[in-house]
């Protein structure tokens, strides 16, 4: 009777084949992972927006951080727009929130316990900051986002625009520029509301894909480079 089945040789031209079809898949599927993991996020900004919104139409200003949208078990440090804080957390963001969003060059805007940020961007921060971060949500101890607004001192504008311009942007007085001060500037002096208010990065530094924003003013989500100033769409 005769023997039926593979030879070797064709074992491993199946093999081959297969391990060529998968290496064309898998990258497409890749792909269509970061676009849902994108699409999420780009939610997660509106909604975040829309709670933003809220608070400025029942307190006529913004949240100190973003932590303070969610209910907090210290009275005046949370209110209750966005329930536990899971929508801080981008999918895309292998840390889960834990270690903030990521960019070594601004640790000061990170919305995470200032322990942490301390320990994963080797921060040593200044009195004002030890001040500003003791108005966060302790409640809070994930977010994968920027938050532009922080109450922070902002070294960077400070570091590149005249004397004239931090003058006007301290509009407090008190000699130092926070966060928020600088992108208020900003918006009052060329960019109007197309300034980002809670950024999103993980998408470029994990897939080499534009950065999400949420705008200021209007909450509109778009893309840009890193430096958005230079480079938004």
């Amino acid at each position: 009777m005769k023997k039926t089945g593979f030879t070797l040789i064709e074992l491993l031209v199946v093999i081959a084949i297969i391990s060529m079809l998968a290496g064309q898949i898998l990258p497409s599927l890749s792909t269509a992972r970061e676009k849902g993991r994108q699409a999420n996020c780009i939610n997660n900004l509106h909604q975040i927006g829309l709670a933003i919104e809220m608070y400025y139409q029942d307190y006529d200003e913004y949240p100190v951080w973003l932590s303070n949208l969610c209910k907090s078990e210290v009275i005046g440090l949370g209110t209750n727009y966005l329930g536990t804080g899971k929508i801080f957390l981008c999918l895309t963001d292998l840390n889960k929130g834990t270690r903030g969003h990521g960019n070594p060059a601004f640790p000061e805007i990170n919305d995470i316990p200032l322990s942490k940020v301390q320990i994963y961007y080797s921060y040593t921060p200044s009195e004002f900051d030890t001040v500003a971060y003791s108005y966060r949500n302790p409640n809070i101890e994930k977010c994968s986002y920027t938050y532009e607004f922080a109450p922070t001192h902002c070294k960077w504008f400070e570091s590149t625009h005249t004397p004239e311009e931090i003058q006007q942007a301290d509009t407090n007085g008190d000699g130092i520029v926070t966060w928020k001060e600088a992108k208020i500037w900003q918006s009052m002096h060329g960019f109007g509301g197309q300034v980002p208010i809670v950024r999103c990065f993980w998408h470029y530094y994990n897939f080499k894909q534009k950065v999400l924003n949420l705008a200021f003013r209007d909450y509109n989500v778009f893309i840009s480079d890193a430096e958005w100033e230079k480079s938004s769409y």
